[in-house]
């Protein structure tokens, strides 16, 4: 009710303003009586409406004095108006308390659109979750849910906490976090991401992680306090408002004293000049074009950045994107899949594909290296693991295994000459698996980690936007790291490196100019904390992602960085902007009030209010032409 009277009272102030300045030219002097239409007439109304609009600006000033805030833009303001009052200028009095609420309204507008940026992110909290423990239903608070407890996603639900499908076959929704637009399908032992949607059949899960430590939560935390760390820009405008607005409430001082007693002090409408260009410097000096608009040019950028599934831990980070000079890429999972797949087989005479392929997966049935994914290939289910007996897993070498009571071997080149056995050592950059079985040779099998499509067009674009160099850093073979990075067009490349190795190699990069490391957010996690922008590719599940990085971009799309970049290029120039133009102005009418005999001279309290409030408003759109800027992009 508050609300809808004090915006109906700020409509009537505001055509009560305009119609009162036009009285106020035309009949202003006119003689009522022993009196003028503006004693008369226009004082009243104008005090009237003005204790209607500024009454919760008193109280806020007040409360803010009493914690010291002397130099806030409302009691700088109300001051200004009650000088306006003292000489007479009713309706400019009016004028600047109207129109700082319109000022307000716009800003907060503009606040409002700007968190809008950020809603999609927000959205995902979980209100409630359906606990499943011994088939009863229970809905409860997400902080109250252990691991190990079971909970249950109906169709359309979000699933709420980070777990295992113990019991159901459905397919999810995952966009909100990795931006896939293909559902995933999930069936029971699947790992299951909180912030997804069950879009298929209910599912009942195992929780592996307690919700403060879920996907969803991690997620939320890292948008919620992005602006714990802000940006050099911000702390500047922080730190200037607070020495800015105490010297030009000196000069109002000045300025209102010591040109009447020097001019002529017994002379009223000297004082009252100069009482009135005070009283413009102090409307002149409320910061909160900058104060209000720059903060809000990097909140509405990391909101959109969110959008493009990038969450970006603080502005500070958006002002390194604009120097960035080096980016350092992981090669597995980052550049490349990090899914192995089998690209070519190879068997000897008198050997086919499919027999050579059918012993290798036996040999693969029990390992759970990546290679042996590859190898087997979902096919797990169609083979007979009565088949096997006697598995070893033998350190560097490969698998050895009784398949229908005969010994098979899989491995690399050292697997076969410790068994003696005589085979042809292929010459290839890629991972080799020689297949043996009753003692015999028959054939390989070749697996490599393919490149992403789109790794080879994000490294080109980062040229494109400023990166002078882009360097592999691997612990992969010299060889394998050779053709990845030819392939991918990297600058330079480092190979057989562990992750100290890395992070050594980093440091010797970053020295001389700013750098990013874009890894997988696991055994990156040294390199991650080391650079100057730590930015973990997948892996959104895991703590370390969260905690390592600087920036966490949840598609794996390494072309979100150049987003980034232009983004962040983008916010500088709207700042820029925003402090030049806001300066310019106000320093400007702040002139203007001091030229003597000046025809404008007593309208320059009207100037002022543009200088705040005009200027206010039109540097807040200006920080919110980046959101529209982003989806013209798009």
């Amino acid at each position: 009710m508050k609300k809808k009277f004090d915006f109906i009272s700020l409509i009537l102030a505001t055509i009560v303003t305009i119609v009162l300045l036009i009285v106020h030219i035309i009949y202003g002097d006119v003689s009522l009586g022993i009196n003028t239409v503006n004693n008369l007439v226009i004082l009243p109304i104008s005090l009237l409406f003005y204790l209607l609009v500024s009454y919760d600006l008193f109280i806020e000033s007040f409360k803010k004095i009493r914690h010291k805030q002397f130099f806030d833009e409302v009691t700088l303001s109300l001051i200004a108006t009650i000088a306006a009052f003292a000489i007479g200028e009713y309706v400019e009095a009016l004028a600047v308390v109207v129109f700082f609420q319109v000022g307000e309204r716009f800003e907060k507008y503009a606040v409002d659109k700007s968190r809008n940026s950020i809603k999609s992110i927000l959205d995902l909290r979980p209100d409630k979750v359906t606990l499943y423990n011994d088939e009863i239903e229970k809905v409860v608070e997400p902080f109250d849910v252990n691991i190990g407890d079971l909970f249950i996603v109906k169709s359309g639900e979000r699933v709420p906490i980070d777990g295992v499908v113990i019991e159901g076959k459905s397919s999810l929704d995952t966009s909100s976090i990795t931006g896939e637009s293909v559902p995933r399908s999930v069936k029971e032992n699947d790992e299951i991401l909180s912030g997804t949607i069950n879009i298929g059949s209910p599912l009942v899960i195992k929780a592996t992680k307690e919700f403060y430590n879920s996907t969803v939560s991690k997620m939320l935390d890292l948008v919620e306090n992005a602006s714990s760390q802000k940006a050099n820009s911000e702390k500047f405008i922080t730190k200037f408002a607070k020495i800015y607005t105490p010297i030009v409430i000196s000069l109002a001082v000045l300025v209102a004293i010591i040109p009447p007693l020097i001019i002529n002090y017994s002379d009223p409408s000297v004082w009252s000049n100069y009482i009135r260009t005070a009283a413009s410097f102090l409307v002149i000096s409320c910061p909160c074009a900058l104060v209000l608009s720059v903060p809000m040019s990097y909140f509405v950028t990391l909101g959109e950045a969110s959008k493009q599934k990038v969450l970006i831990k603080g502005s500070t980070f958006i002002d390194k994107f604009t120097k960035l000079k080096n980016i350092v890429l992981d090669k597995t999972g980052t550049i490349t899949k990090g899914n192995f797949v089998v690209t070519s087989i190879n068997p000897v005479e008198g050997t086919s594909k499919d027999e050579l392929l059918k012993l290798a997966k036996y040999g693969e049935y029990y390992s759970n290296h990546p290679i042996a994914h590859a190898v087997l290939n979902n096919d797990k289910e169609s083979l007979n693991k009565d088949l096997l007996k006697d598995y070893q897993e033998i350190d560097g070498q490969g698998v050895k295994v009784e398949y229908e009571s005969s010994t098979l071997l899989i491995g690399n080149s050292k697997l076969l000459s410790s068994n003696n056995i005589e085979f042809n050592k292929v010459d290839s950059p890629f991972t080799i698996l020689y297949v043996a079985y009753k003692g015999k040779y028959l054939g390989y099998i070749e697996i490599k980690d393919e490149i992403k499509e789109s790794s080879k067009l994000a490294i080109a674009n980062y040229h494109k936007n400023g990166v002078k160099k882009v360097i592999m850093l691997t612990g992969d073979n010299q060889n394998i790291a050779k053709v990845i990075a030819q392939d991918a067009g990297v600058d330079e490349f480092h190979a057989n490196l562990l992750p100290l190795d890395k992070t050594n190699k980093l440091k010797e990069i970053q020295q001389n100019a700013t750098t990013a490391f874009i890894g997988d957010g696991v055994n990156d996690a040294p390199s991650l904390t080391t650079s100057d922008i730590g930015i973990s590719m997948g892996g959104i599940g895991s703590d370390i992602t969260i905690d390592s990085s600087d920036v966490v971009i949840m598609d794996d799309d390494l072309n979100r960085v150049n987003d980034v970049i232009k983004m962040s290029k983008r916010n500088k120039l709207v700042v820029y902007e925003n402090i030049i133009f806001a300066l310019a102005v106000k320093i400007g009418v702040m002139i203007l009030s001091l030229i003597p005999n000046l025809p404008i001279a007593s309208y320059i309290m009207w100037f002022a209010i543009f200088a705040d409030v005009g200027v206010t408003v039109i540097c807040v759109f200006n920080s919110l032409r980046l959101a529209l800027h982003v989806k013209k992009q798009n």
